[in-house]
């Protein structure tokens, strides 16, 4: 049986979501999860068998895991079967983002995953499957409502300005504002150092330390847009997220910050790397991508 051209496959594939995608918007009862799963299932067999040369490809992957959870939400499968699903296409390395199936999933599937993600995580995984794992294990947490455990996971990572604003948001959002504030004052407040030499810093002018803590504040803002840019699942957005990628670097370099732009971007990458449009704007972006 002859391989199918991979442009010409594209643009059937893309009639078919498109059809899923209407039938989605005008609110069909018909049960369409098995459909846009079958999509999804067949593009991967496609991008096995063609790899880099079907960069669009990527683009409807992408767009038929989406629909695949929008008609998850509307006719939920069977929970437990439906998490064994995202977990498979996570390990696997899909773009597959817990939030989307969590209606779908309930309490039932999301207990389902935890499960099973604590247990690869006891068994110390090889490093890429742990960053999986890792990644798993918080998106399920935030998707769960667990508070607790969620800032426990976020606390436990490197130290980072991002990660600290995102457990002020996490504890603002369950409304605990006063753990919330105390945490920020804690964490996001700059350290006094208390040299002897400070007493001379009071007649200074505190304005050379002004532009280090903006480039600081925008950085987590940055990184929550080149986020945003990327679930958008877009070729446009792709390359938008590029150039604010290059404009995050600069601010890194500014804050002197430069080598966790270097583990940022191999965290980017690793966790995208089927998205190979994405990381073709990276490249002509002449961002320096992580080799292996």
């Amino acid at each position: 049986m002859s391989v199918p051209d991979p442009v010409e496959y594209t643009a059937k594939i893309g009639a078919v979501l498109d059809t899923v995608r209407r039938l989605l918007d005008a609110g069909s009862r018909a049960d369409l999860a098995p459909l846009a799963r079958r999509a999804v299932d067949d593009i991967v067999g496609m991008l096995e068998q063609h790899g880099d040369l079907a960069a669009d490809l990527e683009v409807r992957l992408d767009q038929a895991v989406a629909l695949y959870a929008r008609a998850c939400a509307a006719r939920p499968p069977d929970p437990e079967q439906l998490a064994d699903w995202v977990l498979e296409a996570a390990f696997s390395g899909r773009a597959v983002a817990v939030a989307d199936f969590a209606a779908a999933l309930g309490d039932a599937g999301l207990a389902r995953m935890k499960s099973i993600v604590d247990e690869v995580l006891r068994g110390k995984p090889i490093e890429e499957k742990l960053a999986i794992a890792e990644r798993l294990q918080e998106e399920i947490a935030e998707a769960s409502g667990d508070v607790d455990g969620l800032v426990a996971i976020l606390a436990a990572k490197p130290p980072r300005v991002d990660v600290s604003l995102k457990i002020v948001r996490v504890l603002r959002a369950a409304g605990r504002h006063s753990e919330a504030i105390a945490y920020a004052a804690r964490v996001l407040t700059p350290q006094r150092t208390g040299k002897p030499r400070a007493a001379k810093a009071r007649t200074a002018k505190p304005q050379p330390k002004e532009a280090p803590r903006k480039e600081e504040e925008s950085i987590p803002e940055y990184r929550e847009r080149i986020e945003q840019l990327i679930a958008r699942k877009e070729a446009s957005a792709y390359r938008e997220a590029a150039q604010c990628l290059k404009k995050l670097r600069t601010l890194h370099k500014q804050a002197g910050t430069a080598e966790e732009f270097t583990g940022y971007v191999a965290e980017l990458v690793n966790l995208h790397r089927r998205k190979t449009r994405l990381l073709a704007e990276i490249r002509s972006a002449r961002i320096a991508l992580p080799k292996g």
